[in-house]
């Protein structure tokens, strides 16, 4: 991969610019996404896509669960999720071109609305939906062909199961049905009976993770979990300046304080004062722009 690929230099310079306005109502996702769509090639648009279906199932589940919330860094907008749930949640006419799904995602949704089409579609819908929602997702992300997505995302689920494990354990619940995918690490949450599930040697950031997980206080430990995946964010992009994995890791970046803008203002707005810190330097960008 060369160091300025897909040619992005002037979009990840425009990224640049965004930061909270003068009324503190931070930045202006539809604006952001908009210009990414715009500005990024259609196979790279794809990626984007996948990576905003996190938070696409995330606003479906919501509406199934009767919530109130919309978590705006993602591919659909409010009112397609609402034809989502008029469809498959109450069983609504909604015409096949009025929505936008991904295969995997209308699969269980559709297999979840109607028994038929689950067993035409050999569908196991045993577990609740939210379960099996993610598990395709994640199925999906990790056989991506973008080196950012698979490895973005195999992380998060592996974090996922493991934040779920010492939960389930706390709570003493099973924790075999708590966990998303079947791998070695799901296989030694399920099954292992040390203090840590043995992830010491198995997950690199495991004593950081440990301790977050003791905490009791849950604001803190959400903040901590985050800022835990946002270094991860780093790693995985310390090399991407200008291609499309950079745009991507922004964007979990944007997602993550954006979820915190609705949750902690005062914590959103240090994480994306940090965002705008850790950016690539502009003379970066200028040079970059000027070769291109």
């Amino acid at each position: 991969m060369t160091l300025f690929s897909k040619s992005y230099n002037y979009l990840v310079a425009s990224l640049v610019e965004y930061a909270p306005d003068s009324d503190g109502k931070g930045l202006d996702v539809a604006a952001l996404l908009e210009e990414i769509d715009s500005n990024v090639s259609r196979s790279d648009k794809r990626h984007v896509r996948m990576l905003l279906a996190r938070r696409d199932i995330e606003n479906i589940l919501t509406v199934h669960a009767g919530r109130h919330r919309y978590f705006s860094v993602a591919w659909m907008n409010e009112e397609e999720v609402a034809l989502v749930a008029e469809r498959y949640f109450k069983g609504g006419d909604v015409a096949d071109d009025m929505l936008d799904l991904p295969p995997y995602i209308e699969r269980v949704l559709a297999s979840y609305s109607d028994p038929l089409r689950a067993a035409d579609e050999e569908m196991d819908t045993s577990k609740n939906l939210e379960h099996t929602l993610w598990s395709e997702y994640y199925k999906n992300a990790e056989a991506s062909s973008d080196p950012f997505i698979r490895k973005w995302s195999l992380f998060e689920r592996r974090l996922r199961n493991i934040v779920a494990a010492f939960n389930a354990r706390r709570e003493g619940r099973d924790i075999a049905e708590a966990l998303i995918g079947d791998d070695e690490q799901t296989q030694m949450l399920a099954s292992s009976d040390s203090a840590d599930f043995g992830l010491k040697g198995s997950f690199d950031k495991a004593d950081e993770l440990i301790a977050i997980l003791e905490s009791d206080n849950m604001l803190e430990k959400e903040r901590k979990l985050d800022m835990l995946k946002w270094n991860m964010v780093d790693e995985l992009t310390l090399f991407n300046y200008f291609d499309i994995d950079a745009v991507l890791g922004y964007l979990v970046k944007i997602s993550t304080i954006n979820r915190w803008m609705s949750l902690d203002r005062e914590t959103g707005e240090k994480m994306l004062k940090q965002l705008i810190e850790q950016l690539t330097p502009s003379e970066v960008v200028k040079e970059a722009v000027a070769r291109d």
